[in-house]
């Protein structure tokens, strides 16, 4: 399919084609053959010609060819009769004769004023006896139609009686030089009942000299409504219609070729378009072609699709968008318990993980709810949601793919099928916009640093943990002012308020965690040193600082030495002296201000810090060593968290109890009170918490 070039870029219609121009399934000829065959048959009695197939297969489209062919000289008249516009026996016949009447005037007055007049009162007199007409297959139905007709001679009104009014309409249609067409299309497209009113017309009518009927209809449609007490349909039909043409069905490769040709151009609003070839081929063979059986079914795809298209092509994998589409277009009520299984659909399992058997049980009633498509489910799973595959084969996909589902804007991943259903991105995927936005600018510090800040600080952390999907693309020009910036926002980030139980994180690991995956992408252990080299001469607290310094280095717990050890070492012994030589140039950013006099105790085996100390130093190393622990109760959902300060520690980097409870007092003159002072207060009035 190509994605470069869109010939036709008009929305696609679904209207049968006007002329050999459109004539993309090359039936033109055929229709004109067909066309000149009827030109020689017999028409003094009347004729009725069929133009027979299944719904979508052509038949409007073949008979607008066969018009050109009317058309050439010696010209035939073609009117057309919409049998839709009708309601009831007598309103189809007065309808009938009166519609064919005007456009006869409308064609040529001179022509055929007369026969337009006469049909008209025609209409007038006949509109009774559509009551007699037999149904299809009865008995005498020609007696029984001369017998009406012929009664009404001394009931009309009129001067003329309607065998007179027939005669002067038949003396009118055999002076014609050439006959009369009348085209009545979409039949099969009509009730029941309706079907067989216009066949009751047709049968009333059809030995009028010069015209000729030209019927269109599925066969079976057709003979499934005609048919009744017994008498099969077809026998009717084989009475009435005297030359049928069944419209051959597309070529499959002249289909495939309108396919390939609607989808460009339902693709061409999406900018910069591009697919996974070998994906692609998968999905179309596997999951849409067999949902196509004629050029209908494609101009139908490519209407309904259109819209979805344009609005989330930008947004949804392309490839993904065409199957759920066609899915939605022929298979409504299968998408419609897709939507209902969105997290079975995307929930991976690990190798050892147990399978989810209230999920297993979702997909086996799928399955034997839609058993005619077993095949096309299975397909869907392993083409478009992977994760599914587990329910149907001895297979999985582990946590670790939502990553490389997610930045491909797969609906194998919850929040691009939630988009596609609901039109209104979920929260998560609001933030992993912001996040897709953030890695097109991590080679470009300042704008990195002015998009991120400029973002809710809210979600500055689930933007942040939306970067490591993109490890994969992590380019080296990305690593310095990435990391740097990164580093440089930890004291801006807020922990998220709310975390489930087993939610650790924190802002200083989420950035970690971005740092550590692009340092890796970069093999050589001397290039790497050159580079952490260069991102901490650019940190600007001390806290993010050590926290790198000890992230690179072999620190047991948190070392994940992507630096030789003596590398590791002197970075730490030049942070040591910069510390004791300077102190923080803005102390209220420094987010972990306790671990820093705590290293200067451990290294100096002196007492870091007093009460004279600056107070918003003071304040930040309360601060620091402030914490919420959480608890759940076997037998509840409810998880209780209480504050508490590391008390000990406190007490270790300011020497005393006493010299802390003197700190505390300091900070609450200088700066005010607020929550860790109050919880100080507590902790200094002999309160510790409970062990949990």
């Amino acid at each position: 399919m190509s994605c470069n070039e869109h010939p036709r870029q008009k929305p696609p219609v679904d209207a049968p084609i006007t002329t050999s121009a459109e004539d993309d399934l090359g039936r033109a000829p055929v229709a004109h053959d067909f066309a000149d065959s009827i030109r020689e048959l017999d028409a003094s009695q009347g004729l009725v010609v069929g133009i027979l197939g299944p719904w979508g297969h052509g038949k409007s489209s073949f008979i607008n060819l066969m018009r050109e062919q009317f058309e050439t000289e010696p010209a035939l008249t073609v009117v057309d009769f919409n049998p839709w516009m009708f309601s009831g026996s007598n309103q189809l016949v007065n309808f009938f004769f009166t519609e064919i009447g005007a456009e006869l005037n409308v064609r040529s007055k001179s022509r055929f004023g007369k026969t337009a007049d006469w049909l008209a009162q025609y209409a007038g007199i006949l509109k009774p006896v559509s009551q007699f007409i037999p149904l299809p297959g009865a008995a005498f139905a020609g007696e029984a139609a001369a017998a009406a007709l012929s009664g009404l001679a001394d009931t009309t009104n009129a001067d003329r009686s309607a065998k007179k009014v027939r005669e002067e309409i038949t003396k009118e249609l055999i002076a014609l030089a050439q006959p009369i067409v009348v085209v009545i299309d979409d039949i099969d497209r009509l009730t029941t009942i309706e079907i067989r009113e216009i066949f009751k017309l047709v049968r009333l009518t059809a030995s009028f000299p010069n015209i000729i009927y030209v019927l269109a209809f599925d066969r079976d449609r057709v003979e499934q409504a005609l048919t009744e007490d017994g008498v099969p349909g077809r026998a009717y039909l084989e009475k009435i219609v005297q030359l049928s043409f069944d419209v051959p069905q597309a070529p499959e490769k002249l289909l495939r070729s309108q396919v390939f040709e609607e989808l460009d151009r339902i693709i061409a609003p999406v900018a910069n378009v591009t697919l996974d070839e070998s994906r692609w081929s998968d999905v179309y063979w596997e999951v849409i072609d067999p949902l196509f059986s004629n050029m209908r079914d494609v101009t139908r795809y490519a209407i309904s699709a259109r819209s979805t298209i344009k609005s989330l092509g930008q947004e949804i994998d392309l490839i993904d968008l065409l199957a759920m589409e066609a899915l939605r277009v022929f298979r409504p009520e299968l998408i419609q318990q897709l939507s209902k299984l969105r997290a079975q659909l995307t929930n991976t399992r690990e190798i050892m993980g147990r399978k989810d058997e209230k999920a297993q049980k979702a997909i086996s009633v799928l399955l034997e709810e839609f058993p005619d498509d077993g095949e096309l489910i299975r397909a869907l799973f392993s083409r478009v949601f992977p994760a599914a595959v587990q329910y149907i084969e001895n297979s999985h996909y582990g946590s670790s793919w939502l990553g490389t589902w997610r930045t491909a804007h797969r609906m194998a991943h919850i929040d691009f099928i939630s988009l596609y259903f609901d039109r209104v991105a979920p929260d998560e995927l609001v933030a992993f916009r912001s996040s897709e936005r953030a890695f097109e600018l991590l080679s470009n510090g300042a704008a990195l640093k002015e998009y991120l800040t400029g973002l809710d600080r809210e979600q500055l952390e689930t933007v942040l943990e939306g970067l490591t999907s993109y490890e994969a693309k992590f380019t080296t020009d990305m690593i310095v002012p990435a990391s740097i910036t990164l580093l440089n926002l930890i004291d801006t980030i807020p922990e998220k308020k709310q975390r489930g139980f087993f939610d650790i994180g924190r802002p200083d690991i989420t950035v970690g965690r971005v740092v550590l995956r692009l340092l890796r992408r970069v093999e050589d252990e001397a290039e790497r040193e050159a580079l952490v080299a260069q991102i901490l001469e650019g940190i600007e607290t001390y806290s993010s600082q050590l926290n790198f310094i000890h992230s690179m280095g072999y620190r047991e717990g948190t070392g994940h030495k992507l630096v030789s050890e003596g590398f590791a070492a002197l970075m730490y012994t030049e942070f040591v002296a910069r510390l004791r030589r300077t102190p923080p140039a803005e102390p209220s950013r420094e987010w972990d201000a306790w671990r820093l006099y705590d290293t200067l105790k451990t290294e100096t085996g002196e007492t870091p810090l007093t009460p004279s100390d600056d107070p918003v130093l003071l304040r930040a190393v309360l601060h620091s060593l402030k914490s919420t622990a959480r608890s759940q109760s076997m037998d509840s959902r409810q998880v209780r968290s209480e504050d508490r300060l590391a008390w000990e520690l406190l007490i270790r980097v300011f020497g005393s109890e006493a010299a802390l409870e003197e700190a505390v007092g300091k900070v609450r003159k200088a700066l005010g009170d607020d929550e860790t002072l109050q919880l100080a207060d507590k902790y200094l009035a002999g309160w510790r918490p409970e062990t949990f």
